[in-house]
This record gives C-alpha cells, structure tokens and sequence, in this order.
C-alpha cells in the first residue's frame, strides 16, 4: 500500500494538532508538513468535515482537534484521504478475476486492520505499541 501526499499531508497537520493541544495556524501546520498553504487548507477541509479539525477563520484564527487523538485511528484518515485505494479489481481482470479480488480485498482489510490498531496519538507519544482490535488478529 502506498500512502498518497495528501494521506501524508493529513496525518502530519493531525499530528502538529496533537502535539500542541492547542489551537495552531496553518501556515504552521502546512510548514511541519512540508507543503503550501494553499495545499494544507484543503487537506484541512477535508479533516474539518470528518470532524476531526476545527477551524477558525481570521487574525486569531487556527486549527484544533476537536476528539482526542486516541480516537483518531491511521486506518480511518487513510479510508477518508485515500477512498480509492481499496477500491475492488475490475471484472475484466480475465479467469483468475475472482480469486484475485478474493485475495486483494483480504489484503487491503488487513491492512486497514492493521492501520486501525494504531491512533494519532502513537505518532506523537512515541507509544508505538499496537492495540490489537477485532479482525486485525485473523490475519496473525
């Protein structure tokens, strides 16, 4: 699996929330993350209606988490960042087509899976540890 710029983009400006616990301004935000303004403000957005990032317009304006980054899952900002990346062979993939979207949907849950063991906030507190939930063990 491979995370896109803006996936990158969302987990860094989360992080850079995080990490503060207070309100920051975008141009911060997009600064931690090695990207423009402009850019980072439409990752925002996209966090904003997630519900995730509250946002602030004007002179005192900013960003700040609005759940705890314990609750923000790696596997829930990469299914609203990357809605295609999972997405289901296409029919035409000739004879072995159904045993190979068997396959490749097993592999893009797991990895899900796995990426839902882990929050925001093991990003910032250096936790690491995975919290093994549900369908993330079938697959070990």
């Amino acid at each position: 699996m491979r995370l896109t710029r803006q996936t990158e983009i969302a987990i860094s400006i989360l992080t850079s929330c995080a990490r503060r616990r207070r309100q920051i301004d975008t141009q911060l935000a997009a600064s931690e993350a090695e990207t423009s303004k402009d850019r980072a403000a439409q990752v925002v957005m996209l966090l904003s209606r997630a519900g995730w990032i509250g946002t602030r317009r004007g002179r005192a304006g900013g960003l700040m988490l609005l759940v705890p980054p314990e609750r923000i899952l790696l596997g829930d900002v990469v299914r609203l960042m990357q809605p295609r990346a999972f997405a289901h062979p296409s029919p035409d993939m000739g004879e072995y087509s159904s045993a190979l979207g068997t396959i490749l949907r097993d592999v893009s849950d797991s990895m899900l899976d796995l990426l839902d063991c882990h929050a925001i906030a093991d990003l910032v507190g250096g936790h690491g540890k995975p919290r093994m939930r549900g369908a993330a063990l079938r697959v070990l």
